[in-house]
């Protein structure tokens, strides 16, 4: 009888040590966030951006003027023609500015359909700004002229992606954090629409 009340007394204090442990870890793993990795049969090993990779991107861009060389590059049509359209029939005063989205996207490497639908959710397409010129509540100031608030953001989101944050969801911890998930969820829903436009 005391042999089985001591072996449950050992049982008990490891299962106590382990779940220390463990609440030890929990702590430390948020306040030093690890990046995870996914990794599938059909798809190589994915690095899922933390908050830590990613904050204060915003803070850290400056504005970016167009690429002169952009002048002379075509965009895909298709990709101009649906966000302009998306745009006119949202009222958009961006709406002529569809090529100019495509342009930047392309040169930053950015999904074409992104700082569009930013705009859409920060201030109802330009309509409703922050600052001058400024759809996307980036930073702390306006910009000129819609296409340097374009070329800024563009370039902006193309820091993001460049470290792992390709998606609204992942931006949104840093570009949004106290209503992460709701904004990237709304995002999302713009870019699948300007996606659908025929």
């Amino acid at each position: 009888m005391n042999y089985l009340l001591l072996q449950n007394k050992k049982i008990l204090a490891i299962i106590s040590g382990v779940m220390v442990a463990g609440s030890l870890l929990h702590i430390v793993s948020q306040s030093n966030p690890v990046a995870q990795i996914e990794a599938s049969l059909s798809e190589g090993a994915v690095t899922t951006p933390t908050v830590s990779q990613t904050e204060n991107i915003v803070e850290e861009i400056q504005p970016a003027t167009y690429n002169p060389n952009a002048q002379h590059y075509i965009p895909n049509a298709e990709k101009v023609e649906k966000i302009r359209k998306y745009l006119i029939k949202r009222n958009s005063p961006l709406a002529e500015y569809a090529e100019e989205f495509v342009k930047a996207a392309d040169e930053f490497g950015i999904d074409y359909r992104i700082v569009v639908a930013i705009s859409i959710i920060e201030s109802g397409g330009g309509k409703k700004n922050f600052k001058p010129y400024n759809a996307w509540g980036w930073g702390k100031s306006g910009f000129n002229s819609w296409t340097e608030g374009i070329w800024a953001v563009s370039k902006g989101i193309g820091r993001y992606y460049s470290q792992g944050a390709t998606t609204p969801k992942y931006i949104s911890k840093s570009y949004c954090p106290p209503n992460a998930d709701n904004w990237a969820r709304k995002v999302q829903g713009v870019m699948n629409e300007i996606g659908s436009v025929n």
